[in-house]
């Protein structure tokens, strides 16, 4: 968690990259305080999404990435930051949508 702690669903702002968020006012909102961001190294940007009409939007508020677990055929989970929320939450979407994939290198 961004505060230290183990308990709860925090850890938004410890994912978050130091720039980039739009503002928000409560202390663990990736949004506030950017510079306290990203301690964990993760450094998730806000590049929001495009979806499958070709729709971008949500720069500034949403960090999503897509899992690599199918829920069905034609969906998929993913993992989002928004800039107002200190917590990181899931759901899932049609595939043809556009999310952000994270790279690991061995």
């Amino acid at each position: 968690n961004y505060d230290g702690t183990t308990t709860g669903n925090k850890i938004a702002k410890a994912m978050a990259s130091t720039s980039g968020w739009n503002s928000a006012t409560n202390i663990g909102d990736p949004g506030n305080n950017q510079s306290s961001n990203n301690s964990s190294g993760f450094n998730g940007f806000p590049e929001g999404i495009r979806n499958y009409a070709g729709y971008f939007g949500d720069e500034g508020s949403d960090a999503i990435f897509w899992s690599s677990s199918e829920d069905n055929s034609n969906f998929a989970w993913y993992r989002y930051l928004s800039y107002k929320y200190s917590f990181l939450d899931y759901s899932n979407n049609e595939l043809r949508t556009g999310f952000s994939v994270r790279f690991v290198r061995d």
